[in-house]
């Protein structure tokens, strides 16, 4: 969700601003949030005051509200479709134009929020959710465009920029368990799809549950996306860069691309830019936290020198009787 801080220098009397005005925010033009002042503090000294607010985007209402539906039973319809029907504080709902499997059922927990409720459905179905400038909801599921140009060190990445590589939450083995509500056969009954992460060379298992209702093909699908994240998630970096904008004067977007080759942390290939931190003070910059592309669900970057990001490969999944 989109956040923002400023601090603004103000005269007279009394306050210009209070939490929960509606507002904007734009660079040059370029629309980067539409939301809500949340915070608002004020100071002074003998000589001079002092203003300074939170805002936030629209969506924060999607994730902090409760859903309110009629029956809380949602069925035989699309995530997307699922999200527009829990919308109940009119956020508004799009997606990235792929057209998203039905679910047999959905059920909406007491009190739980749009957002709370939709996500919890989209870790087996490999789609992202985030908003957008507009301050409404997307869901999408893969990265959404390429920046030009590239991020590299000496050009245009900054100091104190850093990479990490890890195999925590990596497996070699998952598999994921489930069973329909329909049906005889013993997929019905005790399914099991698996998928092999070829980056861990011993042994490690993870058995997950299904949630939903369970098929061959959706189970397939939670494993190679489990597998692909927790891959994905094995290389962030959080790259300090100079301006706001890629080398065709585009701002930069999350859940986008952008080449990074920087040989002093070990990375040359594409990374998946998963939030930015835009800053201005005594110069203009960004701070783009990046991963792996398969973090939020892109193909396998495949990095070109450096042995840490040689990004092995993730099998897909494959059903296999439990």
């Amino acid at each position: 969700m989109r956040s923002a801080n400023a601090d603004f220098v103000i005269t007279g009397s009394g306050l210009p601003v209070m939490p929960g005005k509606p507002t904007k925010i734009t660079a040059s033009g370029d629309l980067l949030l539409t939301g809500y002042v949340r915070d608002v503090d004020s100071g002074h000294d003998e000589e001079s005051r002092s203003l300074s607010c939170g805002i936030v985007s629209r969506t924060v209402d999607f994730v902090e509200c409760s859903a309110e539906h009629g029956s809380g039973e949602i069925l035989d319809k699309s995530l997307d479709d699922i999200a527009r029907d829990l919308d109940s504080h009119g956020i508004g709902i799009e997606t990235d134009g792929s057209e998203l499997p039905k679910e047999a059922r959905h059920k909406l927990m007491v009190g739980e929020s749009a957002f709370s409720s939709i996500e919890r459905r989209s870790r087996g179905r490999g789609v992202l959710i985030h908003d957008t400038p507009e301050g409404r909801v997307r869901l999408a599921t893969k990265p959404a465009g390429k920046h030009a140009g590239r991020l590299k060190r000496g050009v245009n990445i900054l100091p104190g920029s850093s990479a990490s590589f890890t195999e925590k939450g990596r497996y070699s083995d998952i598999k994921v368990r489930g069973q329909a509500t329909e049906g005889s056969d013993k997929q019905q009954f005790r399914g099991q799809s698996s998928a092999k992460d070829n980056g861990i060379s011993r042994k490690r298992t993870l058995i997950l549950r299904h949630e939903g209702e369970a098929s061959t093909g959706r189970m397939k699908k939670r494993a190679a996306w489990h597998a692909r994240r927790a891959a994905g998630n094995g290389t962030t970096a959080n790259i300090i860069a100079s301006g706001w904008r890629d080398d065709a004067r585009t701002l930069w977007q999350p859940n986008w691309l952008v080449y990074v080759e920087d040989d002093w942390l070990g990375l040359d290939g594409w990374m998946v830019i998963k939030s930015i931190n835009f800053e201005q003070g005594d110069m203009t910059k960004a701070t783009l936290s990046l991963a792996d592309p398969r973090a939020l669900g892109g193909e396998n970057p495949r990095g070109k020198t450096a042995s840490g990001y040689s990004a092995a490969a993730v099998d897909e999944g494959d059903f296999e009787d439990e």
